[in-house]
């Protein structure tokens, strides 16, 4: 479950997975061979699982939020395990068993997007590029496989992390939220599994 919202908060986007994915949900492959986004129940808890095998793509939503005074994100996820080989700063190695992100709106280009990743082998609390482009940032939360297997609850205030990577930029309209589970740089399958999705502003 959630962490319970402060007094101040409202939720503007949460996920759903018991009623599947087919609505308003993306499989955007970049021209690649695509992962396979599932959702699977467990007990009462519903949540998305993707698999991947030498494919890559993220499953994604688009919104239309304006920024709030204070964004946050709040999420569970679990991994079967990392590829202790992969990379988060060699594109030739970028294969990662979770990673979700929230897409801005910009003017010239591809969205700038904010990555929380499930690291290989960056220490938790590395913050870098996406080694393809700067437009895409990455905070590892978690990283390696001493917690695989378990559900893990995230939280992070996104209106922080924004001015922490672009400080002379104001955070624009939040126009996507997706998550990734990859492995078409090395090929070995990967798997991370994904709930309890929400944004809150205040």
């Amino acid at each position: 479950m959630l962490c319970r919202l402060t007094a101040a908060e409202q939720i503007l986007f949460a996920a759903d997975f018991s009623r599947g994915i087919s609505n308003g949900w993306e499989n955007v492959a970049f021209f690649k061979t695509p992962t396979d986004y599932a959702t699977v129940r467990e007990g009462t808890n519903y949540f998305v699982r993707g698999t991947a095998i030498k494919s890559c793509s993220a499953l994604s939503t688009k919104l239309k939020l304006a920024p709030p005074a204070r964004l946050k994100l709040r999420w569970r996820w679990r991994i079967e395990g990392v590829n202790t080989n992969g990379s988060e700063r060699e594109l030739k190695k970028f294969d990662h068993a979770a990673r979700v992100f929230v897409a801005f709106d910009t003017f010239i280009g591809p969205p700038r997007t904010l990555n929380y990743m499930w690291g290989n082998t960056e220490p938790s609390g590395t913050v870098l590029e996406h080694p393809k482009s700067g437009r895409a940032q990455i905070f590892v939360l978690e990283s390696g496989n001493a917690k695989a297997g378990q559900w893990l609850t995230e939280e992070r205030d996104v209106s922080a992390d924004w001015k922490k990577v672009f400080p002379d930029q104001p955070m624009p309209k939040i126009v996507g939220f997706g998550l990734m589970t990859d492995s078409d740089s090395l090929g070995m399958k990967l798997r991370g599994d994904y709930t309890d999705i929400a944004l809150s502003g205040e």
